[in-house]
């Protein structure tokens, strides 16, 4: 408790800078507030194109639904429908009215899409997407290994998880937090961190395979239900609002900032919660079934032989 009484104290000495940015989202208008920005839309269009191209280049080299399955399919356009409510609906812009939304928004960006993607191949799809001969190609080694080699480390679970916590924290602090929404160039670098570190994250905890990487995972995920579990605790519970941008937006709503404010702190807590505590279950789960029982490994992004 004094530790949490600290944390709380912390964040309410930060104070929050003034709010001068977009219009708020009026509810009889909600519908009218998809958001169409390109440097949203395009890439999300490119990697549709890429993973559908390299699914059907492999299924008429190696038959339909092998190497990729009608699994990892759903769930690849699962994900990406999650990316799509996240930054293209109007919950987007509503983030921008209401906490709850933008948490709403952020849970998506960091618990949802990541692992729906991760279980889709893609890594194998999108290597499949490339023209022939490109992924044997001098060039394409020269580019490849030296990011693969830079991406090792933070792909690691503890590295990832710190590195995830660390966003989590940082763009929650009232004064940045205030300043992302006010910003939008700030705005995206913080919905890039977000989903950034997520995939590092899902990727590291959900990719282990032998017994020592799953009890690292391990770590990992119940390290993180903690902390975003606090994070969480702190914000339902702060005494006042943390975010002075929501004065005066949230009541367009019926809603106190408070009041919008402990709706979004229970969403991180609870919803986010379950699903790290259901995380750190599964790879329990791994640490003790036999060896010979099948565990899923969705996300470990195993190669497939190019031609």
């Amino acid at each position: 408790m004094r530790l949490a009484g600290f944390l709380l104290t912390l964040l309410l000495a930060v104070q929050p800078a003034a709010a001068h940015g977009p219009a708020p989202v009026q509810p009889d208008a909600l519908w009218q507030a998809w958001s169409f920005e390109p440097l949203v839309i395009v890439p999300l269009l490119l990697a549709h194109w890429a993973y559908g191209r390299g699914v059907l280049q492999l299924w008429t080299r190696a038959g339909r639904w092998r190497g990729i399955g009608p699994f990892n399919v759903l769930s690849f356009l699962l994900g990406e429908a999650a990316l799509v409510v996240a930054l293209v609906s109007p919950l987007d812009r509503l983030g921008g009215t209401l906490l709850s939304a933008h948490m709403a928004q952020h849970g998506l960006l960091v618990i949802i899409a990541p692992p729906l993607l991760l279980a889709g191949q893609p890594g194998v799809a999108f290597a499949w997407a490339l023209p022939k001969g490109w992924s044997r190609s001098t060039m394409t080694a020269r580019l490849w290994r030296p990011l693969a080699r830079f991406g090792q480390m933070p792909s690691r679970p503890l590295p990832a998880a710190v590195l995830h916590g660390l966003a989590l924290w940082a763009w929650h602090a009232p004064r940045l937090y205030d300043a992302a929404v006010e910003r939008e160039w700030l705005h995206m670098l913080e919905h890039a961190s977000f989903f950034g570190t997520g995939l590092l994250f899902w990727r590291a905890v959900l990719g282990a395979r032998s017994s020592r990487s799953a009890a690292l995972a391990l770590g990992a995920a119940f390290a993180t239900l903690m902390h975003s579990g606090l994070l969480g605790a702190l914000i339902t519970m702060a005494p006042r609002p943390l975010y002075s941008w929501y004065g005066g937006r949230t009541e367009l709503w019926g809603w106190t900032p408070l009041e919008d404010q402990q709706l979004a702190g229970v969403l991180m807590w609870v919803p986010m919660g379950v699903i790290y505590f259901g995380t750190c279950l599964l790879l329990a789960w791994k640490l003790v079934a036999p060896a010979d029982v099948p565990t899923w490994s969705g996300a470990s992004g195993r190669s497939a032989t190019l031609r």
